[in-house]
């Protein structure tokens, strides 16, 4: 008796491996997202010491259009450069700014989206040449008009560019 369970368990085996022959259909594989690119853009990139600047958060992409909140951190160096306080804006939204020499945290919203892509404008005071380049920006949260995160889809800008309107 035992051979005959072997000898069934050996063509049940053989059967299975025969039949596992065939082509396997690929996986889906899901749509990449629309990628979005956070910038910090300047007014100005060789102001002179006591000038004023101003630093645009800028969200660009086919869907920056749809982004309604976001929590950005921008880190600086304190001794090159003196934060004055926000541009003003006529966009909408609301804003909020936590700033402490060398770091501006801020947070906004707007229900229907930043729809020039541009989430905060913050001025500086230049105190050194070259200061400039110490800026650096982090999106900590960024979501859609729908609520979605779009965190995954986006990469930062690792040094400041020259705005051109």
């Amino acid at each position: 008796m035992t051979g005959v369970i072997r000898l069934f368990s050996l063509t049940m085996s053989m059967a299975l491996v025969a039949g596992c022959t065939e082509p396997r259909p690929k996986p889906q594989v899901a749509a990449q997202p629309t990628a979005l690119e956070a910038r910090l853009e300047l007014s100005d990139s060789l102001p002179a010491p006591g000038a004023i600047v101003e630093a645009r958060v800028r969200i660009a992409g086919a869907n920056a259009s749809r982004i309604a909140s976001f929590v950005d951190r921008v880190t600086y160096d304190s001794a090159g450069l003196r934060y004055v306080g926000d541009a003003p804006m006529a966009d909408g939204a609301t804003r909020v700014t936590n700033p402490v020499p060398g770091l501006i945290r801020s947070a906004g919203v707007r229900a229907d989206g930043f729809t020039d892509g541009v989430l905060a404008v913050y001025r500086f005071e230049v105190q050194r040449s070259g200061a400039l380049g110490s800026l650096r920006l982090a999106i900590d949260e960024l979501h859609q008009v729908d609520h979605t995160d779009a965190s995954p889809s986006l990469s930062v800008g690792r040094s400041p560019v020259l705005h051109r309107p």
